[in-house]
């Protein structure tokens, strides 16, 4: 098993958002700062709750494949990113 230090990973991470064009920072902000809510955010009783459920309905087979989803929101599943 390789082992990664989170300095390593830091530096990656680093790297990789100096890659990215000036013009293109302010996306990568919001997008760390979901993704940073997400991270910190704790499962709570609700959480939980919605967890079981998808469970129980994927052993019962009752479950909508992404695709209908995409298609109920209007999203072009080929290429999502031009629907905005």
């Amino acid at each position: 098993m390789v082992v990664i230090s989170v300095s390593t990973l830091k530096e990656q991470a680093y790297k990789l958002i100096d890659s990215i064009p000036e013009e293109k920072m302010g996306k990568v902000l919001i997008i760390l700062k979901n993704l940073k809510e997400i991270i910190d955010d704790e499962l709570d009783e609700l959480d939980l709750q919605l967890i079981k459920e998808a469970e129980k309905a994927l052993e019962e087979g009752e479950f909508i494949p992404f695709e209908e989803v995409l298609k109920e929101a209007g999203i072009n599943e080929k290429d999502p990113q031009d629907n905005h």
